[in-house]
């Protein structure tokens, strides 16, 4: 389909030149995809990103360096189809240098993360690649922002044997890390706090305020039952005024929840996440609108 150039900009263009990589795009709106690099349109394109094979990357160095002066190339996704020692030599064949928006895959796992991530605006909450490195682990968001943790300094981590560090899967959606063997779910979030200080504090406040408010809804719904907090087999008051006013809870104490409720669980939580959309919505922050009431569930 020829491209109008005088409608209005898309959120997204996307230069497929690497007709193997079809499967990576995103089917949302809003995304335009280009299958030849014209540089009127990388002239004005926004949030621009190039899926290429190594050996063609002179085809598209032009469009790459229009749209990376005029800081709109969010990646640049190269597909390894030769031997990953030439790289250099092949950006310097099409008079590019490596820019750290540059992505090097050979699956399109990478760049479907990163693609869909943009797509639906979860670029800086969400995983694009991994990589597990002596007592280091690398990551990179969807944004493309660099992260290192060492496996020591994190709690989470703590828990996964030296041997089994480099096993470790991202889930299909980059919304974590997890390693099988000892089980461990470790995100972005959660890397972020624990190498910047400043976002941990925000991170704490954050989930504070999400208990309380989880807690209120709780205690709303136990109201309007016309239960008191004496009224659930299994917890004393003092454990129900603490879940009510936002300490944390736990699946076994949901359980017990939705049975003085008369409720099966899934139920209950349905009623508490109508009680919570009743009230303020969340404050922006660190994993806002993340935590789910499933989620908490699990705790």
């Amino acid at each position: 389909m020829p491209v109008d150039l005088n409608s209005p900009t898309p959120e997204m263009t996307v230069l497929l030149h690497d007709p193997t990589s079809e499967a990576a795009l995103p089917s949302e709106k809003g995304v335009r995809v280009l299958r030849e690099p014209r540089t009127r349109i990388a002239e004005h394109a926004r949030n621009v990103f190039v899926l290429v094979l190594a050996t063609d990357l002179p085809d598209v160095s032009e469009f790459v360096s229009i749209a990376n002066r005029r800081h709109q190339l969010r990646a640049l996704f190269v597909k390894d189809d030769a031997n990953a020692r030439w790289l250099p030599q092949f950006f310097e064949r099409a008079g590019l240098r490596t820019m750290r928006n540059t992505l090097v895959h050979a699956d399109l796992a990478v760049p479907r993360r990163v693609l869909a991530a943009w797509a639906h605006g979860a670029q800086d909450t969400l995983i694009a690649d991994a990589s597990a490195v002596g007592d280091t682990l690398f990551v990179i968001s969807c944004g493309l922002d660099r992260y290192e943790v060492p496996f020591s300094t994190m709690p989470a981590l703590k828990g996964v044997p030296e041997a089994e560090r480099t096993r470790f899967t991202v889930d299909e959606d980059g919304s974590y890390i997890h390693w099988p063997g000892p089980d461990v779910h470790v995100d972005l979030d959660a890397i972020r706090a624990a190498i910047d200080p400043v976002w941990r504090a925000k991170a704490v406040a954050a989930k504070a305020t999400r208990d309380r408010r989880y807690g209120a809804a709780i205690a709303k719904l136990r109201r309007a039952r016309g239960l008191k907090q004496s009224d659930v087999a299994g917890l004393s008051d003092r454990q129900v005024r603490r879940i009510e006013r936002g300490q944390g809870t736990t699946h076994e104490s949901l359980v017990r929840l939705a049975v003085a409720h008369g409720m099966e669980l899934d139920d209950y939580l349905r009623e508490v996440a109508e009680a919570l959309r009743q009230a303020e919505p969340d404050d922006d922050g660190p994993g806002a609108g993340v935590r789910t009431l499933t989620g908490a569930a699990r705790e």
